[in-house]
């Protein structure tokens, strides 16, 4: 039965809320869309009239999983390369690591990255190409214009590893410190350690391909008088 009082836009957020836990949880296959109008308290008209089948309700819900993520690549703030690339870091942290964001959001994105759909053509190309686009910008200017592309995507996605391995392996961290020692959870020393550690891989990453590459040298003319 569906909630009284509710306008359009709260009606959708409570599809979009019920849809993104019971997805987390069961996956696009298994999920039917009356477990998703019984959990948010709608009837399928509802559903149907906002989204207008499962698909797009799924597609929908990813990218609400990811949307502030998206965020940081919307506009990139002034400075040199090392400077951006920090700010970065933390505004990528501080969304993941936001102690308001719902949990299934991250479980919802995980289950899409091992079981993917469809609907991972239409995140990647909306939601998370713009993201690479920027981090990559910013890691090529840190390189050089002499580095190979294949050499910023790597480092683009080591960056990118660093930042998520404190959400999806949080429970395995925290047991890996020895008792009574948490481990670091606050954004701005993550966002430190992550930023020296890459801008020090960075510099070995163009340092190596300089030397393996070479420029050679021009050769000097001498004139006689």
């Amino acid at each position: 039965m569906s909630k009284l009082h509710s306008s359009p836009v709260e009606t959708r957020e409570l599809i979009l809320s019920a849809a993104g836990r019971i997805f987390s949880e069961n996956g696009f296959h298994a999920t039917t869309v009356r477990q998703i109008t019984r959990e948010a308290g709608v009837n399928l008209a509802a559903v149907n009239y906002h989204f207008h089948d499962k698909h797009e309700l799924y597609v929908s819900v990813l990218k609400r999983a990811h949307q502030a993520a998206a965020k940081t690549a919307e506009a990139d703030r002034p400075g040199a390369p090392r400077q951006r690339l920090r700010a970065f870091i933390g505004a990528f942290l501080a969304y993941l690591l936001d102690p308001q964001r719902p949990a299934w959001h991250g479980r919802l994105i995980a289950r899409e990255m091992t079981q993917p759909t469809k609907a991972l053509d239409e995140l990647v190309a909306e939601s998370i190409e713009p993201v690479k686009r920027r981090i990559g910008g910013i890691v090529r200017e840190i390189l050089g214009p002499d580095i190979p592309e294949t050499q910023v995507t790597l480092s683009c996605f080591s960056i990118l590893g660093q930042c998520l391995y404190y959400v999806c392996h949080r429970e395995m961290i925290s047991r890996l410190f020895p008792p009574g020692r948490r481990p670091p959870r606050d954004v701005e020393t993550l966002t430190d350690h992550i930023s020296r550690f890459s801008l020090a891989g960075l510099n070995a990453v163009k340092a190596r391909e300089k030397s393996a590459f070479p420029r050679p040298r021009r050769s000097r003319t001498r004139i006689s008088l």
